[in-house]
């Protein structure tokens, strides 16, 4: 087990890289221009000044999360390499990529510290952002969870950096760049990594790659319920307001900590963002 910087990280043209579809992000873009030159021209042909409105509301939204888009076609939009050798896992997020580069953020796992590999496949029921009110909705992530051959104090202390740089205040080094709550892989306990499975090619193939290297055990399917949380502890549910936070779903983890909790939306956001230092906490006193 190493950690190392993404520069550090060998690469060879052997090398099988899980990246985030770029074809995808290029798909959505293309699509989203057609649609707004449509109903540009709509408005043109029918005088309708809500079309421009519309238009011009689509475009302010395009330039504010260009950088989700252009992020895709960086060097650094990898989560795994396989090689030869073992694996390279990069547990930050390629979203976040204005982070200080000199961070180690790249772990490396040779074949045999891999006792077992899995797929799992969690079905989530969270706040829907889309409504003010209590309504849910359905999610389902596809995780890869590694079963480490030992613990280590060194790797739990690096994902513990990362969570703060994610959700600190201001990020080192960052200045007032975006921070991105993307954390794509995290230790559900000592000795279980979990990656978030959102790249291309499919969880399957490298399963089917890591079968000839590990033991794969047979797929999981397990249901997490991040709404109804009123018959658990104080503790269980700020267990489960962290997890969804560090999930990506800031919003959802705000807005379910004032229906439990009766904040108002600053208290609330102070709140999980409490829980979120918290977590970091070991990183800072290590």
């Amino acid at each position: 087990m190493q950690l190392l910087r993404v520069a550090d990280v060998p690469t060879t043209d052997q090398d099988r890289v899980y990246r985030y579809s770029r074809a995808r992000a290029l798909s959505a873009f293309v699509i989203f221009c057609v649609l707004a030159v449509a109903s540009l021209a709509f408005g043109w042909f029918k005088s309708m000044w809500l079309a421009y409105y519309t238009t011009a509301a689509g475009f302010l939204f395009l330039l504010i999360f260009q950088k989700l888009i252009t992020a895709r076609f960086r060097p650094t939009n990898w989560l795994v390499r396989m090689t030869d050798r073992g694996l390279y896992i990069k547990f930050r997020s390629y979203l976040n990529h204005h982070f200080p580069e000199q961070d180690p953020t790249v772990l490396f796992l040779s074949y045999s510290e891999i006792r077992s590999a899995r797929l799992v496949k969690e079905r989530q029921e969270v706040p829907d952002p889309e409504d003010g009110s209590s309504a849910t909705m359905t999610k389902t992530r596809r995780l890869l969870v590694l079963e480490l051959a030992r613990e280590s104090t060194e790797l739990a202390a690096a994902l513990g950096n990362e969570r703060k740089h994610v959700f600190s205040k201001m990020n080192q080094g960052g200045g007032a760049k975006s921070r991105y709550h993307h954390l794509p892989v995290r230790l559900a306990s000592p000795n279980l990594l979990t990656i978030e499975w959102g790249v291309v090619p499919s969880i399957k193939t490298i399963l089917d790659a890591l079968a000839r290297r590990t033991l794969v055990q047979r797929e999981e399917e397990t249901s997490k319920d991040f709404v109804h949380l009123d018959g658990l502890t104080r503790e269980q549910q700020e267990s489960r307001l962290l997890e969804l936070a560090e999930s990506g779903d800031m919003f959802g983890a705000v807005k379910l900590a004032r229906q439990l909790y009766s904040y108002d939306l600053a208290t609330a956001k102070t709140f999980v963002e409490s829980l979120v230092q918290k977590a970091a906490k070991p990183a800072r006193d290590g």
